[in-house]
């Protein structure tokens, strides 16, 4: 979006320019393709939101190093220019076409395309920054990524233009709802959809060198975002005249000093990736009424814009939508951010209903499951839940048991893992078994990541007697972060495959609104047989998921499981599964009960269904 389209000062004539179009003043002749409408900027101020300045930002290269003259190594590993069209969201854009570029470095998945509509609800809803604005910076972009993640564009494709009051009454003025900014809540399938995340990001400075060193040690883009000058961008709203040919080519020089003016004099900011550079390159300079000087400028970065492919940089080298941005503009006056290279975990999960590797093939269907205690044996999941904090910088670290008092061949092996930490790049997980062999699980990956929670598929062991003595060793190996084991499960798969029975029902239960003692509704299970696992199944509608806390218990006996506790979330509830393993050993037959309770004011809901399965 241009927020400047509603600013009062822009005057009759910008605002006719804006309707209409203003040629540039270059003499040429050739057709102007620099009056779309889609070549939308952002507000300028949320770019710089948490930007700590260059003076405060090491520089990433060493002193003496030597980078080619030219380097666009990286092109090759971008995904298409997209188009943000109608709406000042340029930075959700960069930070997804970041992450596109990435993800298609990375290699597992062959055309990523992530949704920025989706982003664009994250950053305001479930980090809760720039609620009240269009905008957004890097930073919060790229958190967003890392601790929500987002879904893929097919799960919510993007909508290319404002909501207004024909879509809701109150998208109207310079002071709108967030829904407004953000089309709403994502449905209820995006929400349920598989999250894809970055690892966490930083500000690196936007000196030249800096950049430099990313590119060449990383071979990655870098996002950069910060003041919009019209004419150094050939832009329409311009007030100086612009160059047609530099548009078509995706030209943007130094601002010279009536364009700073008139810049500022309208404030707005743009955002972008930067994919390469070319130190040799040279375009002419321009005065403030658009005559080419003799004097040149040298150095400029290569970058992939968000204004499609039908009039930006249309005669770009390195294909239409890409540009060429003037080294000196960006270390004056642009912000830079980085993350890493993301660890694409699509192995298939099995028994969650989903292709998770992407290869055609469901659950028992998917070769990668034929070892699969659900598929092919029986599954006994061992428990330590007790929680033990992690020494920092400590070689030895800690050590947590599990004891399989009876086992048989192991078929297949599975170590959940949970731990807290805030810098998940410090620690070394293994897996040993007492008398005989270990397994590193994790050993340094993830860098600034937050947290290690996660399943590891083991077949060093397979074959073997499961009985005995397990052990999670957890060490943390850098000084600074540190964090605890939560608790740890060993899953053994052998012998023959469980039976499954599924008791269901189908009462619907309203939830009285913020009442601690909730809604409930029953299952009896009439056969006896020892549990060797139960799954969940709930499917409420309410319109706050984050208001509900689920419960499972078991009539009659002590203690109850939290399935979900209440955290604030916004979205619909929809059909969730649990897996619980609590009950494990313990006889079937009895009375089954789910909970659900409102913790706060506003919405309601209805339990409308839940199940329970039982494997024994």
């Amino acid at each position: 979006m241009l927020k400047l389209l509603r600013a009062p000062f822009l005057g009759a004539a910008l605002a006719a320019c804006f309707l209409t179009g203003c040629a540039p003043d270059d003499g040429s002749g050739d057709e102007v393709t620099n009056q779309t409408g889609d070549a939308w900027l952002s507000e300028r101020d949320s770019l710089y939101d948490g930007w700590p300045t260059n003076e405060k930002l090491p520089s990433e290269g060493k002193a003496d190093a030597v980078y080619p003259k030219k380097f666009t190594d990286i092109v090759a590993f971008q995904s298409p220019v997209r188009n943000q069209a109608r709406r000042g969201v340029c930075s959700i854009f960069s930070a997804v076409g970041l992450m596109e570029h990435l993800y298609v470095k990375e290699g597992t998945i062959g055309a990523p395309d992530f949704s920025e509509e989706f982003l664009q609800w994250s950053v305001k809803v479930e980090v809760g920054a720039f609620g009240d604005t269009e905008g957004s910076s890097s930073s919060y972009n790229l958190r967003a990524l890392d601790q929500f993640g987002i879904v893929t564009e097919a799960d919510w494709p993007y909508l290319g233009r404002q909501w207004t009051t024909a879509d809701d009454s109150a998208c109207t003025g310079e002071t709108q709802p967030t829904r407004c900014w953000t089309h709403g809540e994502p449905p209820a399938s995006a929400l349920a959809a598989q999250r894809w995340h970055l690892p966490a990001g930083r500000w690196v400075s936007s000196q030249r060198d800096s950049i430099k060193a990313h590119m060449v040690e990383h071979k990655e883009g870098v996002v950069v975002g910060g003041t919009f000058f019209y004419q150094a961008w050939n832009h329409r709203l311009s007030e100086l005249p612009t160059n047609n040919a530099y548009w078509r080519e995706g030209f943007v020089t130094y601002p010279n000093a009536d364009d700073k003016a008139k810049s500022n004099a309208k404030p707005a900011g743009h955002s972008f990736v930067l994919v390469g550079w070319d130190d040799d390159l040279e375009v002419q300079k321009r005065d403030k009424d658009g005559n080419l000087l003799p004097e040149t400028e040298k150095g400029f970065w290569l970058f992939k814009n968000s204004w499609g492919t039908d009039s930006f940089g249309i005669d770009n080298e390195h294909g239409a939508g890409y540009g060429w941005i003037s080294m000196q503009y960006v270390e004056e006056f642009l912000t830079a951010y980085v993350s890493s290279m993301p660890e694409v975990a699509v192995d298939e999960i099995c028994g969650n209903d989903k292709d998770d590797d992407f290869d055609h093939a469901v659950d028992c269907d998917d070769s990668d499951c034929s070892d699969d205690g659900a598929c092919s044996g029986g599954s006994q999941i061992y428990v330590n839940d007790q929680d033990v904090s992690i020494p920092d910088n400590n070689t030895t670290g800690i050590v947590s048991e599990i004891v399989v008092p009876a086992g048989g061949a192991i078929g297949a092996l599975k170590v959940n893992v949970d731990i807290s930490h805030s810098y998940r790049g410090d620690l070394r997980v293994k897996l040993v078994r007492v008398g005989g062999g270990e397994v590193v699980l994790h050993d340094r990956k993830g860098g600034g990541e937050d947290d290690l929670k996660t399943t590891f598929a083991v077949s060093d062991f397979n074959g073997q007697d499961a009985t005995g003595t397990w052990r999670l060793s957890v060490s943390d190996l850098a000084s600074a972060d540190v964090g605890k084991l939560n608790g740890w499960s060993l899953e053994v798969v052998t012998g023959d495959a469980p039976a499954s029975e599924v008791y269901e029902s189908a009462q619907q239960v309203s939830i009285p609104d913020n009442n601690p003692t909730g809604a409930f509704s029953n299952v009896d299970v009439p056969e006896a047989g020892v549990i060797a696992g139960l799954k969940v199944g709930v499917t409420i509608d309410h319109a706050y998921k984050g208001d509900l806390t689920v419960k499972l218990v078991r009539v009659g006996a002590p203690g109850e499981i939290v399935l979900k506790q209440a955290d604030g979330s916004s979205g619909q509830f929809g059909t969730q599964t649990y897996a619980v393993d609590a009950y494990n050993g313990q006889d079937m037959l009895g009375t089954w009960r789910v909970v659900v309770i409102d913790t706060a004011q506003a919405d309601v809901g209805t339990l409308t269904r839940w199940s329970l399965e039982v494997l024994h």
